[in-house]
């Protein structure tokens, strides 16, 4: 148990019980040992905040494909008039709260099929709001912020991940999602491919901010445990250590090896 310099676990409360939880039995072993929320987990969470107006519109282009994938005659009905349409894709992807990337991804699938789904819409009085421009706007919003919190968390997953690149691309994002605020309140939507394809009112544009700034809030509590981690300084810059402060020769090689390539010092510096 002392060897155990950190250990990340998601919010389950028999990890994170602050009385019997395992992670807490761990800390009272090992008082150094540092406790993180997995990063993945929070960043699922922050995903899942959606304003009122923006929850309306999700929960109706959810509504729709669940209609159209509810019997297969429906679904084949669909994918024929897609055909018929000359749409390069025809098939809606199914949302479900279990698949973490699900969200994004249908929203991609009924953009890809917007003008086609219109003509349904326009006989489904309580899917009509989605035909207006700020519905449109909404839509499009959605999709393009699902699309970047969807990358943000396929960057986080993977063989060789740590903690220090979990670090560097959550505080990025948080930069990024500020640069888009301000691009936003300047009309400038280069960074939201199908947002900048729409007509966007001063409504939309009112709460599409709002919107990004509650993510940036909840990024930046949920990671303030992670921002006042300072990592030690060889593992951001292993070629500035000293080799005499090395003890074991094998590892004083593999050092010398690693500062003298140039190759490795371009990624360094």
């Amino acid at each position: 148990m002392k060897n155990i310099t950190s250990c990340a676990a998601d919010g389950a409360t028999n990890m994170m019980g602050k009385k019997n939880g395992c992670l807490k039995l761990m800390k009272d072993a090992n008082p150094e040992m540092i406790i993180v929320h997995c990063v993945i987990h929070k960043e699922i969470l922050v995903a899942k905040i959606i304003s009122p107006v923006l929850n309306e519109v999700l929960h109706a282009v959810i509504k729709f494909v669940h209609t159209v994938k509810a019997s297969a005659k429906c679904e084949r009905l669909f994918k024929l008039f897609c055909e018929e349409q000359d749409e390069d894709h025809v098939r809606l992807l199914l949302h479900t709260e279990v698949r973490w990337l699900s969200r994004g991804n249908c929203l991609k699938s009924f953009m890809q099929l917007f003008d086609a789904i219109s003509v349904f819409l326009r006989e489904k009085l309580k899917m009509k709001y989605l035909l207006t421009i700020d519905g449109e706007a909404f839509v499009s919003y959605l999709f393009d912020i699902f699309e970047k919190l969807n990358i943000l968390n396929k960057q986080l997953q993977g063989p060789n991940k740590t903690l220090v690149d979990a670090k560097a691309k959550i505080f990025d994002f948080i930069n990024n999602i500020e640069l888009y605020q301000k691009h936003i309140n300047n009309r400038n939507f280069d960074q939201f491919h199908w947002l900048q394809k729409c007509e966007v009112t001063d409504a939309a544009i009112f709460v599409i901010f709002n919107h990004l700034n509650t993510i940036s809030a909840d990024l930046k509590e949920r990671f303030s445990d992670l921002k006042q981690i300072d990592f030690p300084s060889w593992i951001m810059q292993p070629i500035l250590v000293e080799l005499s402060y090395i003890l074991n020769l094998q590892y004083q090689e593999e050092l010398a090896e690693l500062q003298n390539d140039e190759s490795v010092k371009l990624y360094l510096i």
